[in-house]
């Protein structure tokens, strides 16, 4: 939040201001993974020339891989790349230290670049398991002598560890999207979830294809679910074969366990609204890079040929990444890209219609509503998307008879509040008052909902009552210029029907 207080003060508004310094974030972590690779692989004996090639090429790898689109060109997705180079400039710091055993103030900074991470983002906790990893597979794998050295580190690391634990727990008790408290999941069932969502993430970086900003991806509600005992078992499978070949294949066996302990804090048994988000692959991804790196070195081809293909990889990559980030340009082409690849989520049908209405393309979300409707008939949601869409298409009296519907689904305060909306483009005034007052009581914390109805009294003169309702508004969102403008000139208006 700081960051973006900064992007604020120094450019204001500007998405381009936002863009760039979420692109020269993701540049900084693209130079640390260099960093990062080019220590661990000298620690596993690769030459220099070895070192460059893999190092350079795993970096330009992390840099334009389309599974990093959303942790870039989301301007949200900064808490991903921001916790993550304070993660990996931890890590740097970890891996460069001047000798083997890690100094108090190597430890020092460490930590306070650890804290740092995880005031960006609580699942750069994951750390912590990385440092220990680190420490336990290299030079010599499952050694403890590295670890021993390293006191001083874990020493500040285990109460920071904890007391961090205890943090993050308090909010899990009691957040309504991720945490013990998600409604629907068990935590057996999102680990089930998750050994599925963990090979779709494997897949997604072998061959990003089928992206999607809001993936339709369902909950294993038993072992036979979507063939979930099947993944669970794979994946045991892997941990226990990186345990046993980790002297065979040492740098497989290490990217893996890394790629695991990276995705952990989403991906293990804390159950998470929305199980499949690309962002979390962000971090992981070097986890990937690492086993590339092996496997490239092991194929028994000519380096001229090596470099040949892993140029047209990286091509096909940048083609790729070109490509998704032109569908995250336009907002409704992204969530019209989410819709067509959905079946069992209503949610991008949804945004899209929100979207589509503020680019004024709004008859571009009709053929998405339909389908929508096919798939979700008895959802009060649908039905005020298709509100939103018919009016801003002018077909006023199908519009009311969508939000009527929605009404009878659910009367929540956001159907209330464009029912009298609509009743008051239609000069419907009394019902209009009535519908914006119910969407007000419904919900006396939204600032929309006050603003609307003290619009609506704006609008039959009622200055002193619309001044009332603008107040709560402004004091719900205080940043929104629009509201203060509204609120000054119904003072205006209430000051000059005075003197008259």
């Amino acid at each position: 939040m700081f960051s973006y207080w900064m992007n604020r003060y120094l450019w204001g508004d500007s998405a381009g201001a936002y863009h760039a310094v979420n692109l020269f974030i993701h540049i900084v972590n693209a130079g640390l993974v260099f960093l990062a690779l080019w220590r661990l692989l000298g620690w596993h004996h690769w030459d220099i020339r070895g070192r460059k090639l893999g190092a350079a090429s795993g970096a330009l790898l992390f840099l334009i891989h389309p599974l990093q689109t959303e942790s870039v060109s989301y301007i949200a997705g900064r808490s991903e790349s921001l916790s993550t180079l304070f993660v990996l400039a931890a890590y740097c710091l970890f891996l460069y230290r001047r000798k083997p055993a890690i100094s108090w103030l190597e430890a020092i900074g460490v930590l306070f670049l650890f804290g740092l991470a995880i005031l960006s983002k609580e699942n750069a906790v994951s750390l912590a398991g990385i440092l220990i990893l680190t420490d336990t597979f290299v030079p010599e794998p499952f050694s403890t002598s590295s670890l021993r050295r390293n006191w001083r580190l874990y020493a500040l690391l285990l109460p920071a560890a904890l007391a961090g634990a205890a943090a993050v727990f308090r909010m899990l008790a009691g957040a309504p999207t991720a945490g013990f408290s998600v409604s629907g999941i068990t935590p057996f069932q999102y680990a089930l979830t998750q050994a599925r969502a963990i090979f779709t993430y494997l897949r997604l970086a072998l061959v990003p294809y089928g992206q999607s900003v809001d993936h339709d991806f369902p909950i294993s509600r038993s072992l036979f679910d979507h063939g979930a005992a099947f993944w669970a078992i794979l994946l045991c499978f892997l941990i226990v074969a990186a345990v046993r070949l980790r002297r065979q294949w040492p740098l497989t066996c290490f990217g893996l366990l890394f790629f695991l302990i990276a995705l952990a804090p989403t991906s293990s048994i804390v159950p998470i609204l929305d199980p499949l988000v690309e962002r979390r692959m962000y971090l992981p991804l070097m986890g990937l890079i690492l086993i590339g790196c092996e496997w490239v070195s092991r194929v028994r081809l000519s380096p001229a040929v090596k470099c040949s293909l892993a140029g047209v990889a990286l091509v096909a990559l940048s083609v790729a990444c070109h490509e998704r980030n032109r569908v995250w340009s336009v907002p409704s082409n992204l969530f019209m890209d989410a819709a067509r690849k959905s079946a069992g989520n209503p949610r991008p049908y949804l945004n899209l219609t929100e979207m589509a209405v503020r680019e004024g393309r709004c008859g571009a979300a009709l053929p998405y509503l339909k389908r929508a409707d096919q798939l979700f008939p008895n959802l009060a949601r649908v039905q005020l998307a298709w509100g939103w869409a018919l009016e801003c298409l002018g077909h006023r009296e199908e519009a009311l008879d969508r939000l009527l519907r929605a009404r009878s689904m659910q009367p929540t305060s956001s159907v209330y509040e464009q029912l009298g909306l609509l009743y008051g483009e239609m000069g419907r005034v009394v019902e209009a008052g009535d519908a914006l007052k119910a969407a007000v009581t419904l919900a006396p914390e939204s600032p929309t909902a006050h603003e609307a109805l003290a619009f609506w009294h704006e609008s039959i003169g009622e200055f002193k009552d619309a001044e009332g309702e603008y107040g709560k508004s402004f004091s719900l969102n205080p940043h929104d210029p629009n509201t203060r403008a509204a609120l000054t000139r119904v003072r205006l208006l209430q000051q000059q029907h005075s003197t008259q």
